[in-house]
């Protein structure tokens, strides 16, 4: 039985032949801030009441402690906005950013700029080529939901691998799909480009599989003009259909088509001990157990502020990221050379 986009999945190949593109020409290099500028330390004033910024704070400590970077050279694969490049720089000798998206890269430089880090370097790089660094130049590797946004990521493990010295950890987060059984297989995200054009993106995620295929349409209409034809001010996939497709056809102006692998942490815990990897340890994580004590401290217990929050969270996220969390749940993985 077809899946219900299959229709517009054919249409798409067939009438629009989408080009094959990396995620860095599909969305990255769009991007002015991969955040919406809602990182907290990075764009936001710290806020003791958000519970995302103790989260935020909880990641920090898990980096840090997985990658035993106090005091180290790190390298971070895929810092986005400079995240968590910039807010485990104080606490670490160096922290090299690495990433595909030479637009991101200038975004991270800014930013290091305009917080007076100095202790930081980014680097662009070409998706699919060897990283540009020597072997073992690195105490301590931090890839934060990159991996999966590159055309291999098991070759990128490899070059991870290389980079990193004998003893050195690399600590992972990542996108599996499992999350989305049962639910959005199929996803749609809207939005605009400039004053006068818009890029409605399809997901179309196939789980099992673990790889979804990207569709990006860039549509010379505004955002409420492509909502107008679609249906709805917030399109869902089951609102997209051939029909509404062929009444924005005039305007589209670019397709692309984007596969990326997103392996579960089982898929990465194999790969990581077929690299060479000598441990792999799939653990709890510092950032989802600084949201749960958010929610479970009364607010008069709460610290007042950020250096508070620090000199709680700290040991704790110790104890928590050495904790064993079963891999079928897709948690963060410590990997030691």
């Amino acid at each position: 039985m077809d899946h219900p986009m299959s229709e517009v999945i054919r249409w798409i190949d067939g009438t629009l032949k989408p080009r094959a593109c990396t995620s860095v020409e599909f969305i990255y290099d769009d991007m002015d801030s991969q955040s919406g500028r809602s990182l907290p330390i990075i764009y936001q004033p710290f806020d003791i009441g958000d519970r995302g910024h103790w989260e935020g704070r909880g990641a920090l400590f898990d980096f840090l402690h997985s990658t035993r970077g106090e005091g180290r050279r790190l390298l971070d694969f895929g810092p986005g906005d400079g995240w968590p490049s910039l807010i485990v720089a104080p606490y670490a000798r160096e922290v090299v950013g690495v990433d595909g998206s030479l637009n991101l890269i200038n975004v991270c430089r800014e930013n290091s700029r305009r917080l007076g880090i100095r202790n930081t370097a980014f680097i662009h790089y070409e998706p699919g080529h060897p990283l540009p660094f020597p072997d073992e130049g690195f105490d301590g590797v931090m890839a934060a939901s990159s991996l999966e946004q590159t055309p291999a990521p098991k070759a990128v493990l490899m070059e991870l691998f290389r980079v990193l010295r004998s003893g050195g950890c690399l600590r992972i987060s990542y996108e599996a799909l499992n999350r989305y059984r049962g639910g959005e297989e199929c996803g749609v995200w809207l939005y605009g480009l400039t004053d006068a054009s818009s890029r409605l993106m399809i997901y179309d995620r196939k789980i099992d599989e673990e790889y979804t295929v990207q569709y990006g349409l860039t549509i010379s209409m505004t955002i409420s003009e492509v909502q107008g034809v679609l249906g709805g001010s917030h399109p869902k996939f089951d609102m997209i259909t051939v029909e509404r497709l062929e009444g924005v056809l005039p305007a589209i102006e670019d397709a692309m088509v984007c596969e990326l692998t997103h392996p579960s942490g089982r898929t990465l815990a194999s790969w990581m001990e077929e690299v060479g990897f000598s441990e792999v340890h799939p653990t709890h994580d510092g950032s989802t157990f600084a949201g749960r004590l958010f929610d479970t401290l009364p607010k008069d217990e709460r610290p007042e502020d950020m250096e508070g929050l620090d000199e709680m969270l700290r040991p704790l996220v110790g104890v928590v990221v050495e904790m064993a969390a079963p891999l079928e749940e897709d948690p963060m993985i410590t990997a030691v050379k």
